[in-house]
C-alpha cells in the first residue's frame, strides 16, 4: 500500500480573515491536521491557552530561540514578536500528521524555503465590509483597526504568491475547500512518485 507522505499547510489571512476559526475547525473536524504551535511575546487573549493556542515567552526568550536557529520564521505584527519552533513542526510531521501552521506572510516565505512541499494558502473574508465587522465585533479599537486595515493592505499584495486562495464565508465551507486542496495535493504524481517506481520494478518479477 502506497504510504502518504504528508506536508505542512500554511495559512494566511489579514486580521479579520478567520484563520484561527479556520485553523481549529479542522483540527476537530479532521484527524488528519495538527496545530504547529507558534510562539509569541504577546498576551493572551480571552480563552486562549498556553500550549494549545500559542506558547507565550517574553521577549528575551524569543531572542534565546531566534539566536540559536530553533525558529523556521520569525516576525514582527502589530508590535509583537511571532516565531514557529522548528521542533513543532518535524515532531508532527514524523507522527504521520499534517502540521497546520497560521502565519503571516513573510512567514509563510521561510516556511517555504525550508520545506519546499509545504501548501500555503491565503485565507479572505467575503468582502472588506465583513472584515471591517469582524474586526470590530472582536473588540478592535479605532487606532487598532486602523493599523490592522493598512497591514491587510500591504498583506494583499503577497495573496499572488500563494498556492491557493480560500474564500472564508461559511466556516464549514472554508475548511472543505482546505481539506479538497489537500486531498489534491497528496494525489500529485510528483509526490507519489516512490509508489509508481516501486511498481514498475514489479513488473520485473512476472516471469
Amino acid at each position: 500500500m502506497n504510504k502518504l507522505r504528508y506536508f505542512p499547510v500554511v495559512i494566511s489571512a489579514p486580521s479579520g480573515g478567520g484563520k484561527s476559526a479556520v485553523k481549529n475547525h479542522l483540527i476537530k473536524s479532521d484527524r488528519r491536521f495538527a496545530f504547529s504551535i507558534t510562539c509569541t511575546t504577546r498576551k493572551p487573549r480571552p480563552g486562549e491557552k498556553e500550549g494549545r493556542d500559542y506558547y507565550f515567552v517574553s521577549p528575551e526568550k524569543f531572542e534565546a530561540l531566534r539566536k540559536n536557529g530553533s525558529l523556521i520564521e520569525w516576525a514582527e505584527v502589530h508590535g509583537n514578536l511571532y516565531g514557529t519552533p522548528k521542533k513543532s513542526v518535524l515532531s508532527l510531521l514524523e507522527s504521520g500528521k499534517i502540521p497546520l501552521m497560521t502565519i503571516d506572510v513573510k512567514g509563510a516565505k521561510s516556511v517555504k524555503r525550508i520545506f519546499r512541499d509545504a501548501v500555503s494558502i491565503f485565507l479572505l473574508p467575503p468582502s472588506l465590509s465583513v472584515m471591517v465587522k469582524r474586526l470590530k465585533k472582536r473588540g478592535e479599537g479605532e487606532r487598532e483597526l486602523s493599523i490592522r486595515l493598512k497591514t491587510a493592505k500591504r498583506e494583499l499584495k503577497e495573496a499572488f504568491g500563494y498556492d491557493y486562495l480560500v474564500i472564508n464565508d461559511k466556516l464549514e465551507k472554508a475548511s472543505e475547500d482546505i481539506a479538497a486542496v489537500v486531498k489534491a495535493e497528496t494525489l500529485k504524481l510528483s509526490r507519489n512518485c516512490a509508489f509508481v517506481k516501486d511498481f514498475a520494478s514489479d513488473f520485473k518479477k512476472i516471469k
